[in-house]
């Protein structure tokens, strides 16, 4: 690689030196100049399509009559590798896509007719995959005119060891236009040579870095007679530019399947997130279909109307056969380059009217499809338009999130719909493959897929716009596993204390180290991993992390927290704990004109118990009286050893079955056995505390928290001892106090609280 490179700085500076004059002696040879093409290409991409380099020759001597015309071999080095298709490998070096067009055949404008180099009508000659060209007027003119043996299109081979960075077009029948005046103007040869695909990754443009102007430089290298030798010249053919912001926001609800879910375990529905990820171009026509074929299938007929592309704002249809593309001059703005297959490639059918309407404008001169033995009928073609993978990482078990199949691209800040993605089934893990629209609706609502256990999701552009900078809004639908309705009822499913979070990249996506080339032997470079002639067209750097993780939805736990601050239990007292289920109201969760709002919810209630064995104080301790230790006897689990510290850990008990919304539980704590042997009260909806788990085997003296798995749980406790008998109301927990100073204090972190004070 650095012997290359030595090679290349010193054409680039014979290139700026060949730039400064023209000896008058070099005034026969042909002379010729580049015109720049720096379309702005994508910093993510691995095979992004250059601009065309346009070459104009003049001067020189022309060819005889029915002599043959003087082969050159043009090189082209660039500044970062060439990712051009691979079409065939068996040869060495190899063939590849990149193609040089002569006096702009096929172009609008020109009169000839399309003929390719290697075709039935112009036949490889005597030097194996070079056409012999014969001269036929001797002044320059006709030599490329499209007709048997007189070929206009030539295919570029790679250049061994120069590290993907060089193509050469090798014997090429290059003449003279001469000096003779046509209407007063000096003829002109020109050179298209397109399809160069770049690998824009290389250059390491981020979005850290703010504007950009990195080029893509190339560097051309004539080596002819008909050039006296060597001409040699720079020119940048792309500007490289972040393709992809992804941000997250709220869901603004344009989309039609948009809804209203609830976040709360026990009462979650169907509905959509509040926040959505936003995919925006980072350009201008970063985002781009596979072919015209879906601007003629999607866009509103004529598909171009006073400069806008009109999508149709219905469907998308994303065909997997192409149209032709053979049009040079002609600005498609699609993945694809120029393609026109023919044999032993399927052929394929022209636009209508072609070249298509808004791409350009003129009569088309025609020409024959691309054939010849070394693949130049695969030249041009892409895999799949512009793709988005979504990654959703974290994903709360139980929310099965949905997506839409469908999404609008949008423009401005008044949903401008001016494309439009459809989702993609079948991907391999790189988002590589599969058929775009072939997923089938299992969403929350209608129209929306399920995401798939990996949470990878792919999109690919059916429609665009490259006149707007379009943005993806992609909205996130959860369909909790709750009904309320059921018996016993089905809730608290979806799993709490986790954040589902998103990322976003083009796809189809791969690491550096397998983007196509890592050398494998000396005839070809590519990668073992990914080979470049079957690798996917366009493919993207694994972005993930660059991009921000957006955080979507969580489901915070359905809970209601009360404190019963005195409860105790012995020979002599007995308390009696309340917790009431009030979820359940007179308009019993829907719309009515009592005007209620509550969901009705069910869930287990669970009793935690702080304190001591005992209720009585030990003098000897002192004016500062603390409570004895436990006692072996332990209370409800709490083990202790004699030497034990003074206040047992808590223990908990539950209850065996959900409280059902307007109902109650009941919870007797008296080891006397007063009520039911010593075991929990009932409140004929069976046993609340099993057996001895509800068993209270000693005293106790303490406090009491009650969790409840619902919402609105309100409940009192009543201490009673000897006919006597004293109840209070149990705490809310949940709602924020109003400390001193505006201080807010909040004992839970329940995000939704009664606002009922006690």
């Amino acid at each position: 690689m650095a012997d290359f490179r030595k090679w290349l700085y010193a054409f680039v500076a014979v290139a700026l030196l060949a730039g400064l004059s023209v000896p008058a002696s070099a005034q026969t040879f042909m002379q010729c100049s580049p015109n720049p093409n720096n379309p702005l290409i994508r910093a993510e991409g691995y095979t992004e399509l250059a601009g065309d380099l346009f070459i104009t020759c003049t001067g020189g001597t022309p060819t005889a009559a029915a002599a043959l015309v003087p082969k050159v071999t043009i090189t082209v080095f660039v500044s970062t590798p060439i990712t051009s298709k691979l079409t065939d490998t068996s040869q060495n070096p190899a063939f590849n896509e990149a193609l040089l067009v002569v006096d702009e055949a096929g172009a609008v404008g020109s009169a000839n007719p399309i003929l390719n180099c290697g075709s039935a009508t112009a036949p490889y000659g005597t030097t194996p995959f070079t056409c012999d060209t014969v001269s036929a007027s001797g002044n320059g003119t006709g030599v490329y005119n499209g007709t048997a043996g007189h070929p206009n299109v030539f295919q570029g081979r790679q250049v061994n060891n120069s590290g993907g960075q060089a193509i050469q077009f090798i014997g090429v029948p290059i003449d003279a236009p001469g000096n003779v005046l046509v209407n007063g103007i000096a003829p002109t040869r020109t050179l298209r040579i397109t399809n160069v695909r770049v690998n824009a990754v290389a250059l390491n443009v981020t979005l850290s870095q703010g504007f950009s102007l990195v080029t893509v430089n190339a560097t051309v290298a004539f080596n002819g007679t008909n050039f006296g030798g060597n001409q040699i010249f720079n020119v940048p053919i792309a500007t490289v530019r972040p393709g992809l912001i992804v941000t997250g926001g709220l869901f603004d609800g344009d989309d039609a399947l948009s809804g209203s879910a609830t976040f709360l375990q026990c009462n979650a529905r169907a509905g959509s997130t509040s926040n959505a990820l936003f995919l925006t171009e980072g350009f201008p026509s970063a985002f781009k279909v596979r072919n015209w074929a879906q601007i003629q299938t999607n866009g509103v007929p004529p598909t171009v109307s006073g400069g806008d592309w009109i999508w149709n704002a219905t469907t998308a249809t994303i065909s997997p056969v192409d149209l032709n593309q053979n049009v040079p001059n002609a600005l498609y703005n699609t993945e694809s380059g120029i393609e026109f297959p023919g044999a032993p490639c399927a052929p394929q059918a022209n636009p209508v009217p072609n070249p298509p309407t808004g791409a350009s404008s003129g009569a088309w001169p025609g020409g024959q499809p691309f054939s010849n033995p070394n693949g130049i009928c695969l030249a041009g073609s892409a895999s799949q338009g512009t793709r988005f993978a979504i990654q959703l990482s974290n994903i709360p078990a139980g929310s099965n999130p949905s997506v839409p199949l469908q999404l609008e691209l949008e423009s401005g800040t008044a949903d401008n719909d001016t494309g439009v993605v459809v989702q993609v089934c079948g991907y391999d893990a790189n988002g590589a493959g599969g058929t775009p629209g072939s997923c089938a609706a299992s969403g929350a609502l209608p129209g929306t897929s399920l995401v798939p256990a990996s949470g990878l999701v792919v999109y690919e552009v059916a429609f665009d716009n490259p006149n707007a900078l379009e943005f993806l809004e992609v909205p996130i639908y959860v369909n909790p596993a709750v009904n309320l309705n059921a018996n016993p009822p089905v809730g608290g499913t979806p799993q709490v204390g986790v954040t589902a979070t998103a990322q976003a990249s083009f796809a189809p996506f791969y690491p550096a180290s397998a983007q196509g080339f890592a050398p494998v032997g000396a005839a070809q470079p590519m990668s073992s991993t990914l080979n470049a002639s079957g690798a996917p067209i366009p493919r993207f750097r694994q972005d993930f992390q660059p991009n921000p993780s957006v955080q979507l939805f969580t489901f915070s736990k359905c809970a209601c927290d009360m404190l019963f601050p005195w409860v105790v239990a012995d020979a002599t007292y007995t308390t009696s704990i309340i917790v009431a289920n009030t979820s359940l109201d007179p308009c019993g969760g829907t719309a009515c004109g009592a005007g209620f709002s509550a969901a009705p919810q069910s869930g287990n209630v669970t009793f935690w118990f702080f304190g001591t064995s005992d209720i009585t104080f030990d003098s000897s301790n002192g004016a500062t009286a603390t409570p004895p230790g436990p006692t072996a006897a332990n209370v409800i689990g709490c083990q202790t050893t004699a030497a034990a510290p003074a206040i047992c850990a808590p223990t908990a008990n539950t209850t065996a079955h959900p409280v059902p919304p307007g109902s109650y539980v009941a919870f007797v704590i008296s080891p006397s056995g007063a009520i039911g042997g010593g075991q929990t009260g009932k409140n004929n909806l069976g046993p609340i505390v099993d057996g001895a788990t509800g068993k209270v085997a000693t005293n106790f003296a303490g406090y009491v928290i009650a969790q409840s798995e619902f919402q609105y749980c309100h409940g009192v406790a009543n201490i009673s001892a000897s006919g006597l008998s004293n109840t209070y109301v149990g705490l809310i927990l949940d709602k924020a106090g109003r400390g001193m100073a505006g201080v807010q204090l909040r004992r839970t972190v329940q995000q939704f609280a009664d606002e009922l004070a006690n």
